[in-house]
């Protein structure tokens, strides 16, 4: 015996296949799908380990390490060709933002001469990440993005 889907779609039993196919589907997903999902997602699978602990937020005082990342967000800028020649960095005037995994955001000011304006001061951002552990290498170093307000 041969089964015709058209025959069966137009039988009088249609509805019934149709709700033990939800229903089968249902049961499926609740006991076959959703436990395999839910025990991948408490394993340490997609967990990025901390290299080290350090305190997320901003960071109050000037260390070294947001030292070194301010120069190289300054030196991303310049290669950026974004900046005049007649810049002034103020690196006084930084701050430091801790994201996590050696992830941190630089925020700084700098000075340039305007022949029509005058002496303007900008901000530029910058997101930086260290990757390696010389922090005064440039190429421990990755910038992830840098912003100046124009």
């Amino acid at each position: 015996m041969k089964l015709d889907p058209k025959k069966l779609l137009r039988s009088r039993y249609s509805i019934v296949f149709l709700i033990l196919f939800v229903a089968l589907l249902y049961w499926l997903q609740s006991k076959a799908i959703m436990p395999a999902v839910m025990k991948i997602i408490e394993s340490d699978l997609f967990v990025e380990k901390e290299t080290e602990e350090e305190q997320l937020g901003k960071i109050p005082t000037k260390t070294q390490r947001t030292g070194f990342a301010l120069m190289h967000c300054k030196d991303a800028l310049k290669q950026g060709n974004q900046l005049p020649d007649n810049v002034e960095f103020l690196d006084d005037k930084y701050e430091a933002w801790a994201l996590g995994n050696r992830n941190y955001i630089i925020r700084s000011s700098l000075r340039l001469i305007d022949p029509e304006k005058g002496q303007l001061e900008k901000h530029f951002a910058c997101k930086i990440r260290l990757v390696a552990d010389d922090e005064a290498d440039a190429k421990s170093w990755s910038v992830l993005g840098v912003d100046y307000g124009n």
